[in-house]
């Protein structure tokens, strides 16, 4: 289902990238809902936080709107379907470091998975807006915890919250002035046996705690010498960075889709590797922008969620890529939930796959060719 009905009109509406009989939908009954609360109101500078596949710009695009997203695949999205609908827009398009529009008149914001980004944003805004700006927020009525209804109390006044509609509620408040420290929502930890120091923004997958799948692939790391190397999904880059202090000469790419992941990868790069020029960052849509035949070996922890909903094709997508940017005899190497049947997927693409090592969690495989 590709059209989007609501209020009265309609838009083709698709996720990015565009994949054939994609059994997902592009919005959900919580954006609705806030499409409601714009057609009640007549606001000139709206701000969007967190409108995943453009679900909330369409029917604003001609305004004076700006849209802040951490993940470069909804800023994509955004673009793609202003051109399905032939929408031309001054859509702003923001990350989560840069300056919010002073002349904002109202916040939509859908709710993201991650506590910690959720506290980061409330936080800018409260901080950077004008005190008494309305804010609505929606999200399925189960993800509104005691713990995110104290962030609402804390950074906004006259917090109300709607009845449940389609499993959903809207948030209603305006927010209060609340100063803001930027330090408060960077969070670090220590890996004494690999002797790494990792920063994290908010939202950084593994903020608090290395990964148990990342663990297992950093005992069993390919040998070093490769000269060309991407960490995909990068998350805080332990993968990359410790294959670039066993291998000093290798030249390490770390590439991810969100902005406060590179952010922080760019952070653990200046902390713990000496010889900077070697390695590089990229915000991307897993490798779409990066040269065929570019690179001798992947090392990859793909993802199988896509903020609240499960999914393998983010997975599917890294392979196929890396298929394409690997030089003859390249390697991918991934570590994944033996429960995920990422081995055949695998087989389909590479010339050999081969397992590596497993235990009673997660495998490691070898692609090539």
């Amino acid at each position: 289902m590709t059209i989007m009905t609501s209020c009265g009109d309609q838009w083709q509406l698709q996720r990015y990238p565009k994949i054939a009989n994609d059994p997902l939908q592009a919005w959900e009954a919580a954006d609705e809902l806030l499409h409601q609360c714009m057609v009640e109101r007549n606001d000139q500078a709206p701000l969007l936080v967190n409108d995943q596949w453009g679900a909330l710009l369409m029917p604003l695009a001609h305004q004076q709107v700006a849209s802040v997203s951490d993940s470069y695949v909804s800023h994509c999205a955004w673009l793609a379907n202003l051109e399905a609908n032939q929408l031309t827009s001054q859509l702003q398009r923001i990350t989560p470091l840069d300056p919010l529009p002073t002349m904002t008149d109202v916040v939509y914001l859908k709710l993201p998975k991650s506590l910690s980004l959720l506290e980061f944003q409330l936080a800018k805004l409260a901080a950077e807006l004008p005190p008494q700006t309305p804010l609505f927020a929606a999200a399925k009525s189960k993800l509104l915890t005691p713990s995110v209804r104290a962030l609402f109390e804390r950074y906004c006044e006259t917090v109300e919250f709607s009845l449940i509609q389609r499993k959903c509620r809207v948030v209603s408040a305006t927010l209060k002035s609340v100063p803001y420290a930027a330090n408060a929502f960077i969070s670090q930890w220590q890996l004494p046996e690999y002797q790494l120091q990792l920063t994290h923004h908010a939202g950084v997958f593994a903020r608090n705690q290395l990964d148990i799948g990342a663990r297992f692939l950093l005992a069993h790391l390919p040998p070093a010498g490769a000269a060309q190397v991407i960490d995909l999904g990068c998350g805080n880059g332990v993968l990359g960075l410790r294959y670039a202090q066993l291998s000093p000469n290798s030249r390490v790419h770390f590439v991810d889709e969100s902005y406060l992941t590179i952010a922080s990868v760019s952070e653990n790069i200046a902390t713990n590797l000496p010889n900077s020029s070697l390695y590089t960052v990229a915000v991307d849509d897993c490798l779409t922008a990066q040269a065929s035949h570019s690179a001798d070996l992947i090392l990859c922890n793909p993802p199988f969620h896509q903020e609240h909903v499960i999914t393998e094709h983010i997975a599917q997508q890294m392979f196929r890529d890396s298929k394409r940017v690997l030089r003859k005899n390249g390697e991918l190497w991934v570590v994944a939930n033996r429960h995920l049947p990422y081995y055949h997927s695998l087989k389909r693409l590479f010339r050999t796959v081969k397992t590596v090592a497993q235990n009673n969690k997660f495998m490691i495989y070898q692609a090539r060719g």
